[in-house]
This record gives C-alpha cells, sequence and structure tokens, in this order.
C-alpha cells in the first residue's frame, strides 16, 4: 500500500512525497502505539498551548498596563502642552505689552525730540528776530545821533565863522613897542621912559 502526499495550487498539482505501507503482523499493537503517540502529541500540545494561554495572558496584561501608561502619558502630554502653551500665550502678551509700551515710548521720545527741535527753532527764530530788531534799533539810534553829532560842530564853526568875520584884534602894547621902536631917536632915553610910564596910567 503506497500513501502520496500531493499539494494543489492553482491549476498546478505538486506531490510532495509519498510513502510505502507494510503489512503489521500484529495490527492492535500499532493501533496502541499510534493511539498513545496521538496522546502524547496532544498533552504536548495542550501543555503548549496552555503555556501560550498564560503568555498570552501576560503579554495582554503588559498590554494593558502598557496602555494605560501610555494613556497616562498622553494626558500628561495633554496637561503639558496645554501648560506650555498658556505659558507661551503668557509670555507672548507681555511681551506684546512690552513692545507696545515700548513703541509707545520711542513714538513719545520722538514727538518730544521734535518738540524740542520746533522749540529750539522757534527760540533761535524769536533770538535771530530780537537780534535783528536790536540791530536795527540800534543802527536807527546811531543815526538818530549822527545828525546830532554832526550838528554839534556847527557851533565852533559859527564861532569860527564869527571869529573870522570880526575885525583883527591888535596888541596895543607891541604896536607901542614897535612904535617906541621906530620911534626912539639916539640920546632920547629919558622921553622914552617917561612916556612908557604915562601909558599904564592912561590905560587904567
Amino acid at each position: 500500500c503506497a500513501v502520496e502526499i500531493t499539494r494543489s495550487f492553482l491549476v498546478s498539482q505538486f506531490c510532495l512525497g509519498s510513502l510505502k505501507l507494510q503489512e503489521a503482523p500484529d495490527t492492535a499493537e500499532v493501533i496502541k502505539e499510534l493511539i498513545g503517540y496521538c496522546l502524547d502529541s496532544v498533552g504536548k500540545l495542550q501543555a503548549k498551548t496552555e503555556r501560550l494561554q498564560k503568555e498570552n495572558e501576560r503579554l495582554f496584561s503588559n498590554w494593558s498596563d502598557v496602555e494605560k501608561r501610555l494613556e497616562k502619558c498622553v494626558e500628561a502630554k495633554e496637561e503639558l502642552e496645554a501648560d506650555l502653551y498658556s505659558r507661551f500665550v503668557s509670555v507672548l502678551n507681555e511681551k506684546k505689552a512690552k513692545i507696545r509700551n515700548l513703541q509707545k515710548l520711542l513714538s513719545e521720545a520722538k514727538e518730544s525730540a521734535v518738540d524740542a527741535k520746533c522749540a529750539r527753532d522757534s527760540t533761535a527764530t524769536t533770538q535771530m528776530v530780537i537780534k535783528r530788531e536790536n540791530n536795527y534799533d540800534a543802527s536807527t539810534d546811531e543815526e538818530s545821533e549822527n545828525p546830532a553829532r554832526a550838528s554839534l560842530p556847527s557851533a565852533p564853526e559859527r564861532r569860527d565863522s564869527s571869529l573870522l568875520g570880526s575885525p583883527d584884534i591888535v596888541d596895543p602894547a607891541p604896536r607901542r613897542k614897535r612904535r617906541q621902536r621906530t620911534a626912539k631917536p639916539a640920546g632920547t632915553g629919558a622921553k622914552v621912559a617917561a612916556y612908557e610910564a604915562e601909558q599904564p596910567a592912561q590905560e587904567k
């Protein structure tokens, strides 16, 4: 008796092997051995199944623990993200507030600088106007004083002109001396001395 082991694949059929069975002299003993082998195999397979079942239960328990831990980690991650997001939002709002305050201070500083510049410009313009007015007033004062000063020398001029227009004053003493020198003859010293003594008396 022969036994062939075949396998079909799609439309093809393959022969995996063949066995030739011999007739056993004692069939009961052979059946007993086969049943014992099957029972031993079933026991081994059952023990292996139980062991695998326990391993599966252990793995399932571990998987449950891991799943719970994962859920806790996810929750912690979400809480941490929410906390970090809230902190980020608060820090961002603070930075925005600081930036707005700095922009406000910068704009105020620019406005104050512009106002100060305008004030300096207006002050400089005012000082220039005042200086020009003072210079103009000083020039007008000088012009008003110059005619007066120019008119002042008219008196000496008139005085000089009056002196020039007046007749010459001749000192009588030198004239008398000239007359005395011209009229003095030799040997008349006594007459000249008497004449000079009479002239002061006449002038008195």
